[in-house]
C-alpha cells in the first residue's frame, strides 16, 4: 500500500525556551497533493474556533483550536481489519478539532473504532503533549513526561506489538527519522527554540528518505513521496510557522488569524 511518510513532535514548556508548547510535522506524500492544500479557519458559535490545513473539500485535518489544543497525523497501516461501524479518519480529526480538552481529544477518536491506523501527536497550550496511537480495534496513549515525543510511521507502545505493522515494511526509513529526530533532540544544550525545530525539519540524513523528504528518482513514479510543507504550530499564541514545500528550500511563514 502507498502511504504517507511523516514525522511529528511535540515540545512542551518543560524543555522549549519561553515556556512554549510548540507542536508540529513535516508532511509528506504525493507532490501532486501539494496544489491541493490550503489552510482554513474556521469560525463557530459552540465550539472553539479552529485553524487547520486540509485539502480542499476534507472536513478534517491538521491543525489547533482557540481551546489551545492542536492535532498532528502520522499514517500507520496494518492488515488487520475491524469488524462493524467504523469512523472516517478525516471526521474524527474534525472532531479533535471541535475539542476543548486533550481527554476530549483522545475520546473523540477512539469511542468507536477507525476506519484505519493512526498515530496523532496532540498538545495543549497548558503545557501538555500525548502520542496517541489507534491500531486496528485499540489504542494507547503515551504522554511527553521527558518534555517532548517524536513519531514516524511505525508502532511503538508495546501494548500494539500485537498489531501486524506493515508500513514498517513499506517504509523502513520511519525507523531512522525517529532516531535521527531523538537524537538531534537530544545533542541540544540549550531550550528548544522554533530556529531549532526549523533545522531539524531540513535534516537530510539519509536523504532522500529523509525528515527533510525528497522525491526518489529511483521509485516508480506513483510512489514518490516529497515533504508537501512543513508546519510549527505554537498552541498558547495561537499561530504556526508554516512552509509550503521542503523547508530546506521554502521559507516559514507566521500565520495568525
Amino acid at each position: 500500500s502507498n502511504t504517507d511518510g511523516c514525522t511529528t513532535f511535540v515540545f512542551t514548556p518543560q524543555v522549549t525556551e519561553g515556556g512554549k508548547t510548540l507542536l508540529g510535522q513535516n508532511w509528506d506524500w504525493k507532490m501532486t497533493e501539494q496544489a491541493g492544500c490550503i489552510i482554513m479557519h474556521i469560525r463557530q458559535e459552540k465550539k472553539p474556533d479552529i485553524t487547520m490545513v486540509t485539502e480542499a473539500g476534507i472536513i478534517g485535518k491538521i491543525g489547533y483550536n482557540s481551546a489551545g489544543i492542536g492535532v498532528t497525523l502520522n499514517a500507520l497501516s496494518s492488515n488487520m481489519k475491524v469488524e462493524g461501524k467504523v469512523l472516517p479518519l478525516h471526521i474524527a480529526m474534525r472532531g479533535m478539532l471541535d475539542s476543548r480538552t486533550l481527554s476530549d481529544m483522545i475520546r473523540a477518536t477512539t469511542c468507536m473504532n477507525l476506519s484505519c491506523c493512526a498515530h496523532y501527536m496532540i498538545a495543549s497550550s497548558k503545557g501538555e503533549g500525548v502520542s496517541l496511537e489507534v491500531g486496528p480495534g485499540d489504542f494507547d496513549a503515551l504522554y511527553a513526561e521527558e518534555g517532548w515525543l517524536a513519531h514516524t510511521n511505525h508502532f511503538i507502545t508495546p501494548r500494539l506489538m500485537y498489531v501486524k505493522d506493515t508500513t514498517r515494511v513499506s517504509l523502513p526509513d520511519s525507523f531512522l527519522r525517529l532516531g535521527r529526530m531523538r537524537t538531534m533532540v537530544r545533542a541540544l544544550n540549550h531550550k528548544i527554540r522554533v530556529a531549532d525545530i526549523k533545522e531539524m525539519m531540513a535534516d537530510h540524513t539519509s536523504y532522500p528518505d529523509s525528515i527533510c523528504r525528497h522525491e526518489d528518482v529511483l521509485e516508480p513514479e506513483g510512489k514518490r513521496l516529497g515533504t508537501i510543507f512543513s508546519i510549527i504550530m505554537d498552541l498558547e499564541r495561537e499561530e504556526m510557522y508554516f512552509a509550503p514545500g521542503n523547508p530546506c528550500t521554502e521559507e516559514y511563514h507566521l500565520i495568525k488569524f
